[in-house]
């Protein structure tokens, strides 16, 4: 192309003319910046919440670069010189402007996605930080910059339709291919974000399987069982499964001891020494909840011994077993003291006649 110009004065005139106009811009650009940073001040003084302050640090620089983009564009525009590029300029500056608003949009969310990572969800000891936030936030930032680019090349004038269908297509046959992984991707996004199930709860299976939850990964959550084995669960497993969580709402809870005394038993002082070795125990051991009153109740005539049933609370479900080995040894250390008697199992055989002939019960 030849791009002669005669410098005469008044082009001279008309360059410096677009040449301060550039100026200018920049120098309103640097103005922009200052007084956005000065709001920053401002709200970081008058306000409780840091996401105002990040959205406006966000846009600080997508605003200077389209003020000065915009002086250039007029400074250019105002040039008779360029008037055979006035099509060229114009898509140009376009695809600047899309490109600067996707920035913006993006520097945005990732400030949205930042303050509830460190506002939010610090107060509520989930891991969303950890796992979802870093992953959406790459998933946002292709998705935005997909459709600038798309919108690109729609002001390019190039035909996007083989392109989407062919994405289409690909998406659907890696789907397909990916089914089961993306299964447990999505199950365990809905575990983590669901904050039901966490790090640290004890829960169990309807399956049968119980332990620690030790980690949610995207594709596997990890189960440490009390007898230390680690069990793998797929995600779409956990999420489809009936879980107890031992842990929600409350990790401290009820749990029942199956005891029984001799027929002949004073069942008044029976249940008297029992509640007293049960409130001691709670309110001496540390596993125990104090403030629980423990229940007494007796259910059934066995065989041997009148039995009933003992309730007591523990802080948590592991804690019922030191209890329980407690409470045994305190109760049977009682029940001889106050003299009552635990039977053994036994049979009381009645012979109605007389023993057959030849034989003798000794």
């Amino acid at each position: 192309m030849n791009f002669a110009i005669s410098f005469s004065q008044s082009d001279l005139l008309h360059w410096g003319i677009s040449a301060a106009i550039v100026a200018g811009f920049i120098g309103l650009a640097f103005l922009s910046r200052l007084i956005l940073l000065g709001i920053v001040s401002m709200l970081a003084r008058h306000t409780k919440t840091t996401l105002d302050d990040m959205i406006v640090k966000a846009l600080t620089a997508p605003v200077f670069a389209a003020i000065v983009a915009g002086g250039l564009w007029i400074a250019l525009a105002r040039l008779t010189e360029l008037d055979p590029y006035d099509t060229v300029m114009h898509q140009g500056f376009t695809i600047v402007y899309i490109s600067i608003a996707a920035v913006a949009l993006v520097r945005v969310i990732r400030a949205f996605l930042t303050w509830y990572t460190e506002e939010v969800v610090a107060h509520t000891k989930t891991h969303l930080d950890e796992r979802i936030v870093p992953t959406l936030r790459r998933v946002v930032d292709i998705i935005v910059y997909a459709i600038a680019l798309m919108i690109i090349l729609d002001q390019l004038h190039v035909n996007i339709s083989p392109i989407l269908a062919g994405l289409g297509i690909g998406g659907l046959a890696i789907a397909l291919a990916l089914q089961s992984t993306l299964s447990n991707f999505l199950a365990g996004t809905y575990v983590i974000t669901d904050s039901v199930i966490r790090k640290g709860h004890y829960i169990m299976l309807d399956s049968g399987q119980e332990g620690t939850v030790e980690d949610i990964g995207w594709r596997t959550t990890k189960i440490r069982h009390w007898q230390g084995n680690l069990i793998v669960l797929p995600n779409s497993k956990l999420a489809d499964a009936i879980v107890t969580n031992f842990d929600r709402p409350d990790a401290a809870m009820l749990f029942t001891l199956d005891c029984g005394v001799a027929y002949g038993s004073d069942l008044e002082t029976v249940e008297r020494v029992t509640l007293e070795v049960a409130r001691k125990l709670l309110s001496e051991n540390p596993s125990g909840v104090k403030d629980f009153e423990p229940v007494v109740r007796f259910n059934k005539f066995a065989d041997s011994n009148i039995a009933f049933s003992v309730v007591l609370k523990g802080k948590d479900r592991v804690s019922q077993f030191l209890l329980k080995h407690e409470f045994i040894k305190a109760l049977q250390k009682r029940y001889q003291a106050e003299g009552i008697t635990i039977e053994f199992p036994m049979r009381k055989v009645v012979f109605t006649g007389e023993p057959p002939a030849g034989r003798s019960l000794s």
